[in-house]
């Protein structure tokens, strides 16, 4: 069996596992190790095989991984994901598989990959060639959370050459996928070109790599817990960053820090060393007004004396969502969340109390700050809405976000803030007024 003790100890713990099941050797190796353990220890296994449909062979893979969880009684899930060819095929379709993997485990689970000292070793020189520091260089680790759920890793330190040996040896069948010999992909060329020729001349090449990605770790935890007091006192409630102490911090502390607040974010791609100068020079320093920059799905912002780290979402200026059947549900773009109407009181304090509209009024939704003055919540003066946003701290990309409720031309409410105009303010004598109930979903 190659999960050695001190990993068998590691899967006692965990109890239920979601397993991502290609069909290739190290997965077939790896699920017929966890069957065996699975005598030893009582841990539900469920895998899940992803069908890529970047093969004319993709079908009979899928049908080849049922066939084996079948034949091991382990239940079998399959799902489909489609890649963009013209993008980086490799980045594209591994978001997607995760994108997956956080749809389907559960909350109890922990999700199995079968990586192994291999592969450790290729991402080692990925990083190294893109220049990475002692975090890239510490490679995958052992245990991992990462999309709020927990990864496990068994074969971290198992070389392909040992799983190869033991799957000939048990008689495991298994797939080959012919794109791994394409070595237009820089994985493929580091796995069929450099590292073979590397391990020929020194064939403990891959333990002693080994040391040194441990050492890099090593490294990297020590950074983190000498400068973590610094960065906890710096990091907000909203998860913003207070950066005026940056300004008297040198270089090398000051990326550190928004290095590692950026990881706090759960934003998973370190930036650069160019990126992180970006950050500071076109962002921090910036005196403009809403500084911002774009990093995948993610957009660094800075508001005051914070920096922000948010998802990215597109500009709702232009839009108008008409509200003609106030009997179902609204769902608001961008995630925002979702409006229902409620003709009775319940749970008074998540509930925003306006006026029925007229029969002539159409409801709808927008996103553009409003110029008129308008009375809110019985206030004795006409204000600007804009104003009282600033006088919130309400920062302008949030501005762009808010649900603007209103009847005709005419604002009634301000859903995020529950501001009400006296154009949405209850008629005493109208008994059927109605409630909104604003489930907000980020």
């Amino acid at each position: 069996m190659l999960i050695k003790k001190k990993i068998q100890s590691i899967l006692f713990n965990f109890k239920n596992i979601l397993f991502a099941y290609s069909g290739g050797i190290d997965s077939t190796v790896l699920l017929y190790n966890l069957v065996k353990l699975r005598k030893k220890y009582p841990f539900i296994i469920r895998a899940i095989h992803i069908n890529h449909n970047l093969n004319k062979k993709s079908n009979y893979w899928t049908k080849f991984c049922f066939s084996q969880c079948k034949k091991l009684n382990v239940l079998f899930i399959h799902k489909n994901i489609y890649i963009n060819k013209k993008k980086n095929i490799e980045e594209c379709a591994r978001k997607k598989r995760y994108q997956v993997f956080k749809k389907i485990i559960k909350n109890n689970e922990v999700l199995v990959t079968a990586h192994n000292l291999d592969e450790q070793c290729e991402t080692f020189f990925l990083s190294l060639k893109r220049g990475s520091g002692p975090k890239g260089l510490s490679g995958m680790s052992t245990i991992k959370i990462i999309y709020n759920f927990k990864i496990f890793r068994p074969f971290l330190n198992i070389s392909k050459n040992d799983i190869i040996n033991y799957a000939i040896k048990k008689k495991i069948n298994w797939i080959e996928d012919p794109s791994n010999k394409d070595i237009k992909y820089d994985r493929n060329f580091l796995r069929n070109i450099i590292l073979p020729k590397i391990i020929n001349r020194w064939p403990f090449f891959q333990k002693t790599l080994f040391r040194s990605i441990r050492n890099c770790s090593e490294q990297e935890k020590l950074l983190h817990n000498l400068i973590k007091p610094i960065l906890m006192k710096l990091i907000q409630k909203n998860n913003s960053l207070f950066i005026s102490p940056l300004y008297d911090f040198d270089m090398i502390k000051r990326n550190f820090i928004i290095r590692k607040w950026i990881e706090y974010n759960k934003y998973y791609y370190m930036p650069s060393r160019k990126l992180l100068d970006i950050i500071w020079k076109e962002i921090i320093c910036c005196k403009n007004n809403n500084p911002h920059i774009k990093i995948g799905e993610y957009v660094i912002r800075k508001y005051k004396n914070y920096l922000f780290c948010i998802k990215y979402f597109p500009n709702l200026k232009k839009n108008i969502l008409i509200w003609n059947n106030s009997k179902k549900p609204l769902i608001l773009p961008n995630n925002l969340g979702i409006l229902t109407i409620i003709h009775y009181k319940n749970y008074e304090k998540k509930l925003i109390y306006i006026r029925k509209p007229k029969n002539n009024e159409i409801i709808y939704i927008k996103f553009n700050n409003p110029i008129e003055k308008y009375y809110f919540n019985n206030s004795k003066y006409k204000k600007n809405i804009n104003n009282i946003w600033k006088n919130l701290n309400i920062p302008e990309w949030e501005k762009e976000q808010i649900p603007l409720l209103f009847y005709n031309e005419k604002l009634i409410v301000d859903l995020e803030n529950k501001l009400i105009t006296q154009y949405g303010q209850i008629d005493v004598l109208e008994k059927n007024n109605f409630f909104i109930y604003f489930q907000k979903k980020h």
